[in-house]
């Protein structure tokens, strides 16, 4: 899978696995919970969650009331990792990301517990996604570190840049890529529809203040299979391999060099 860099820009990384619905889960939350302690996950809490869902009528979606879900996290004692489940869905969540195997490992280890105690039937779902800073060095400038596609109009209208945004939706063979890079001042943010749910973020990431850059690169298959191990350890692989492209495309020669400092 390659050489990891001595000081990546990774500050936070998410993967998910969408199976069939299990309506009764709280009922095999004990056992569920059990299973995921015992593999170093012992901070257990419940959350409620609006949801929205939306129907489609005649080819035309339909509007509908928010809802709540329950989630139930079960993170490790450092707060770096997490489990996040849903009735439909398992997400993996870090901050102290390391190396890819050991991260997918980690998410088909959580499956295996689920799937022992729920014997999932199929997957409909499965997705990786990247959040990188980055943040120039020194004199450096921001341009130095990513591709001029990726840079926007803002240098070219005058005045102090305060943020701008880019994204492609890419698609290769049964993988689909939504890649966005948003450029901003001030510290260390999420996109809207991420949360990092109390979980500690590296200090280097968060005392940088000033412009910088969120590379947010958001893999994924779709369609209904079988559960099997196997077949989404696969699917990761091959979602992984997409996601270091499109890093690996986006930033510079310079960048690289840096990280490897």
């Amino acid at each position: 899978m390659g050489t990891p860099l001595k000081n990546p820009p990774v500050y936070f990384t998410l993967a998910q696995v969408q199976f069939n619905p299990i309506l009764k889960l709280p009922d095999y939350l004990p056992a569920i919970q059990e299973g995921f302690r015992k593999i170093g996950f012992p901070d257990y809490t419940a959350q409620k969650m609006f949801a929205l869902h939306i129907a489609v009528q005649n080819g035309q979606p339909v509007p509908a009331m928010p809802g709540v879900v329950d989630r139930f996290a079960f993170r490790n004692a450092e707060m770096t990792q997490s489990f996040l489940l849903d009735a439909d869905k398992l997400i993996f969540q870090s901050t102290d990301y390391g190396r890819f195997e050991a991260f997918s490992g980690h998410l088909l280890q959580g499956l295996g517990i689920l799937h022992e105690v729920l014997h999932l039937d199929f997957t409909e779902r499965v997705g990786l996604r990247y959040l990188d800073q980055v943040a120039p060095r020194g004199n450096d400038q921001l341009s130095d570190y990513l591709v001029p596609e990726v840079l926007g109009v803002s240098g070219r209208l005058g005045g102090k840049a305060l943020r701008s945004f880019s994204e492609a939706f890419n698609e290769f063979d049964n993988i689909k890529l939504l890649s966005r890079v948003i450029i901003q001042e001030g510290g260390l943010g999420f996109p809207p529809d991420l949360a990092a749910n109390n979980m500690v973020v590296a200090k280097r990431f968060q005392e940088y203040t000033g412009q910088h850059a969120i590379l947010d690169n958001d893999g994924f298959v779709e369609g209904r299979e079988p559960y099997s191990a196997d077949a989404l350890q696969k699917h990761l692989n091959s979602i992984h391999d997409v996601l270091d492209t499109a890093f690996r495309k986006t930033a510079t020669p310079h960048a690289f060099a840096v990280w490897e400092q």
